[in-house]
């Protein structure tokens, strides 16, 4: 039976991954380098509007942090766009909203494709390099540019080094550093500055900002000083070029009120874009920057917050607009438009030629022939705003029979899993319970809002259960409240879904309340990491060791933070601080790396020094303990009180199996599932890659970044509720007697499960693949379903749970 399944496990993820294969190809675009196609000669005798660039990108620049009254702290580019030397824009950059594809709609003009968002974190990945694409860069360096780069190294993934004269690259993942990662690219200024006739075009990306948002979210309070240290950059720089240098300050994209991005929220596709220059001070300013006073209070529009300052322009508009405003080439797979306020500043014969010029362009992406008689500007606009609406739709070209094969290995998987089910379940309450339940999440993939709102479908599953049982039993009332008033609560806990936030949920409450706050962590922590080890004295040292050095870390990183912490518990941290660093001045930041890093060891001696101790009969507690303290140590501080929660709710749980289902391994193993997916929901989780949680994925990192580490703390402390719950079925004492076989036995639901819904999900998203909502909703949907699948199913629940089994000495 576990071969059996565990076969038929390998071959659902297989199916999945095949099927994502053809579902997130790379993208086929126009090879080779753009030249000028309309009255050539005319073109390259033509002066261009600048002599040199200086590209400043602050990565996550929401529109509302250059613009807005209450958010915004640029008060010379307030001061500029306010007496004409700078015109503002609202930049939307196309979903997925993550660095990667958005330096290639940027630099190349081109559509994204969701692959990037995937190949984003890969630090050494090079499939997304554009030397073999076209684009302004490219450009700029066939007419002799020179240009020098200092900030992201996605720019040096992305592009040959020989484009650039002098570059350094900082890491662009490290979020825990938005000081230092600045200040690399900052010191750089004086030279070039003092140098500036040996170059042409120096590009400077800022990580600082994006940084903040993911430790703190958008309201941070180290935002405003960002921000005013970012205008101060953007002074020094427009202060000490001349007219002749345009400026451009964008954001590669937004972010969301938490602070992250990848989604399409309002916040998350709305960047913020200024041009700057003394020239531009010569020429009548866009129609909306006229007669107004930046910064901006908007309206709210329909009960929502409105990201829409100035005038809205697509991101991707901005390479067609450099390349004429510096008169090269427009490359080739641009579906960019030209910013049509920049029009005067070339002359009206040039203007009339980079404007067909773009038409063009544009509709030899899709093959067609331009109308060469369209002379008329407003009917050339509008030409090309149907053409760039048709080009952003066709992004991806799917690999239909990859697909296929894929999906038909799914369903045949699925058909097989059925047939297991049906001969050890025996049509019993469990398996239709199962098969319920996978039909209707199944069927509700095909549904955009059902997917945005799974959270809403889990509440209705878990307390549906929790009814009838209690209707079915009509006994254990206390123990069914118990159960119902704990999953009540942790419903509440935290905003989930993509739709609808609600104000005071106890995250909130917490936050606000930090003495509260950290009575209640300090209180979970020694509760959950020492349950069951009084009277064992090995476990009851080491348990008690990792909760204080839990409660210290914790701790420590609040204070960085600068939250507010009570002083007893600061004092405490402080003392166990000094036993990880000699600074006299930064004790809590410079203990924060050394520190973690003394936890993963203790818990990964602990757990080999537990499994020693069991074999040995030297102790009766198991390792559930050290699993909990590092999931705790995983999360953000106001959802470590969840885990207490959830002891509670195990516990209440636990006596109803026992006493009134006999610890039937099928029951077991379907409450363990349903509390798996309704705990990442209402641990903040979403189907969105916006709500993808870094703050903890450093946790013990130091400078020299470590993608696959960093890449498994991620997991860890995204999915920390999910693994807890899925430990839940090995902790039950009837798997001694025949412990593999009830190993395999719980392993039947989740399979079942996840067939049932993955042919759906996969249907779904064949039949959806030119829907508006492809990209935003059922891609990311389905990074999660495959994620889930690699990662709990076959890491947690197949290799670390067997571990727990085979250690198992009841």
């Amino acid at each position: 039976m576990l071969m059996k399944f565990l076969m038929l496990l390998l071959v659902q993820a297989i199916a999945v991954f095949i099927y994502c294969c053809g579902f997130f190809p790379q993208k086929n675009v126009l090879r080779g380098d753009a030249h000028f196609l309309l009255e050539p000669v005319l073109q390259n005798q033509s002066e261009p509007v600048f002599d040199k660039l200086v590209l400043v990108i602050i990565d996550a620049l929401r529109s509302d942090f250059l613009f807005d009254q209450s958010m915004s702290n640029f008060t010379f580019v307030h001061s500029l766009l306010n007496s004409g030397e700078a015109w503002g824009y609202t930049a939307f950059s196309n979903p997925p909203t993550v660095t990667l594809p958005r330096l290639k709609g940027i630099t190349t003009g081109s559509t994204p494709n969701f692959l990037d968002a995937i190949l984003n974190v890969a630090e050494d990945d090079s499939s997304s390099n554009l030397k073999d694409q076209d684009s302004w860069l490219k450009q700029f360096a066939i007419h002799g540019k020179k240009m020098r780069f200092f900030g992201d190294d996605t720019w040096l993934k992305l592009f040959p080094l020989e484009f650039f004269q002098e570059f350094e690259g900082t890491n662009s993942f490290f979020v825990s550093d938005f000081e230092q990662v600045d200040w690399n690219v900052t010191r750089h200024l004086p030279d070039q500055l003092t140098t500036q006739r040996d170059w042409d075009v120096l590009i400077l990306h800022y990580l600082g900002l994006d940084h903040i948002g993911h430790k703190g979210g958008a309201r941070s309070i180290f935002m405003p000083a960002k921000q005013t240290e970012m205008d101060s950059i953007v002074k020094r720089l427009y202060e000490n070029v001349d007219q002749n240098t345009l400026i451009c300050i964008m954001g590669d994209h937004g972010m969301n009120d938490a602070g992250n991005h990848g989604g399409s929220s309002p916040g998350e596709t709305s960047a913020g874009l200024v041009m700057m220059s003394k020239k531009l001070a010569q020429f009548p300013a866009p129609k909306a920057q006229r007669n107004i006073s930046l910064p901006l209070t908007l309206p709210l529009q329909n009960d929502e917050v409105s990201y829409d300052y100035l005038t809205k322009v697509q991101q991707v508009d901005f390479v067609p607009t450099l390349a004429s405003l510096f008169n090269v080439p427009i490359p080739k797979n641009n579906v960019g438009i030209i910013i049509r306020d920049f029009l005067p500043l070339l002359n009206t014969e040039v203007a009339s030629i980079k404007v067909k010029e773009n038409y063009h362009q544009m509709a030899s992406l899709l093959g067609q022939n331009a109308d060469i008689n369209v002379e008329q500007m407003d009917q050339l606009f509008m030409l090309m705003k149907n053409l760039q609406n048709v080009l952003t739709k066709s992004a991806t070209n799917y690999k239909y029979p990859i697909l296929a094969l894929g999906f038909g290995i799914l369903v045949i998987a699925t058909a097989v899993s059925l047939c297991f089910a049906t001969t050890t379940m025996r049509l019993s309450p469990p398996f239709f319970l199962t098969l319920l339940m996978s039909l209707l999440l199944g069927l509700s993939t095909f549904g955009s809002s059902f997917v945005e709102e799974e959270h809403q479908i889990w509440w209705w599953v878990v307390t549906g259960v929790l009814l009838l049982s209690q209707f079915y039993l009509r006994t254990s009332f206390r123990t069914h409240f118990i159960c119902l008033a704990c999953v009540r609560l942790i419903r509440a806990w935290n905003n989930s879904g993509q739709k609808n936030t609600y104000n005071n949920t106890v995250f909130d409450i917490l936050k606000a309340n930090p003495q509260l706050q950290w009575y209640l962590n300090v209180l979970t922590i020694f509760v959950v990491g020492m349950r069951g080890t009084l009277g064992d004295t090995l476990s009851f040292i080491i348990s008690f060791s990792l909760s204080g050095l839990c409660v210290s870390y914790k701790v420590s990183w609040a204070v960085v933070n600068h939250e507010n912490v009570p002083g007893w518990l600061k004092e405490l941290a402080f003392k166990n601080c000094l036993f990880f660093t000699s600074s006299d001045t930064n004790v809590f930041g410079e203990a924060l790396v050394p520190m973690a890093q003394f936890f993963f060891q203790c818990v990964v001696v602990s757990i080999i020094t537990k499994i020693v101790a069991l074999r040995m009969g030297l102790t009766r507690s198991n390792i559930h303990n050290c699993i909990s303290l590092f999931l705790m140590f995983q999360s953000p501080s106001p959802n470590i009180p969840l885990f207490l929660i959830f002891e509670v709710l195990q516990s209440a749980l636990t006596q109803i199996l026992i006493d009134h289902y006999s610890s039937n391994d099928y029951f077991i193993s379907l409450t363990s599932l349903i509390l798996q997916y309704f705990t990442f929901f209402q641990f903040g989780g979403t189907n969105s890659i916006a709500s993808v949680d870094l703050s903890n994925a450093y946790n013990g990192v130091p400078e020299n970044y470590n993608i696959y580490f960093v890449g498994f703390m991620m997991f860890v402390s995204n999915f920390a509720p999910t693994i807890y719950w899925s430990l839940y079925k090995s902790q039950f004492p009837d798997m001694n007697n025949h412990k593999w076989r009830s190993f395999a036995q719980r392993k039947i639901t989740l399979l079942v499960y996840h067939c049932v819904v993955g042919c759906f999900l996969l249907a779904a998203c064949y039949v959806f693949r030119s829907h508006l909502f492809i990209w935003s909703v059922f891609s990311p949907k389905l990074c999660y379903f495959a994620a889930w699948n690699i990662f709990m199913n076959l890491i947690v629940e197949c290799g670390l749970e067997s571990i727990i089994v085979a250690t198992n000495n009841l």
